[in-house]
């Protein structure tokens, strides 16, 4: 496995999509920890969840703090930062600026068959290079670190994730998630990794 990223911080100037620079590919391309913590100063717009949240990231012993935007999907809804844009009827999260860098979510079924997804995961990642799997303790560091299935090719074309993500209401969600090789990486995958996490059914 490639090493682990280091995370180093932008100037004021750039935009809020994009605060870490990240030089070098891996699995979650950071050595920082993400919470998502409600904001009880805001009211519920769906349910009982609150209208926005902050994620708290830490990085380098540092908390850095971005707030998040509750947005409604085809029966579920999630937080999202600001700089990133959800479309519900793409089920898609994407950088605003930067298209390229997206997360595919597919609400899963009632007793999908994790091992027909881990086969059609490994078919859908192999022509993007060698696909590795990771869990458990390989993801502490990850948003996604209780994630029932994680899937991952990274190379010239980018880093490429396969996961399946089960919330805590217990729905499942298969999430495609597609990053151009770039000081971006880790970024992104980080900020929408946290958003993922929040998924949550209606």
């Amino acid at each position: 496995m490639k090493s682990i990223r280091k995370i180093v911080a932008l100037t004021a100037s750039v935009i809020l999509a994009a605060p870490f620079v990240s030089p070098d590919s891996g699995l979650f391309a950071n050595r920082a920890q993400a919470a998502v913590q409600a904001d009880s100063s805001t009211s519920a717009s769906v349910g009982s969840r609150p209208a926005t949240q902050s994620f708290a990231l830490m990085i380098k012993g540092k908390n850095v703090t971005r707030k998040a935007q509750l947005k409604q999907g085809n029966g579920y809804s999630l937080y999202v930062a600001g700089g990133y844009t959800f479309s519900p009827a793409k089920n898609k999260l994407y950088l605003t600026d930067y298209p390229a860098y997206q997360a595919q979510i597919e609400p899963l079924p009632a007793g999908f068959d994790i091992d027909k997804l881990r086969k059609q995961g490994q078919t859908e990642l192999k022509k993007y290079g060698k696909v590795n799997s990771y869990a458990n303790d390989q993801l502490f560091e990850s948003p996604m670190a209780s994630a029932d299935l994680f899937l991952q090719t990274s190379g010239t074309k980018g880093i490429h994730n396969y996961i399946v993500w089960t919330s805590a209401k217990g729905d499942s969600y298969l999430l495609r998630i597609h990053v151009p090789e770039s000081g971006f990486a880790g970024t992104f995958n980080l900020i929408a990794s946290t958003s993922l996490s929040t998924l949550l059914r209606n």
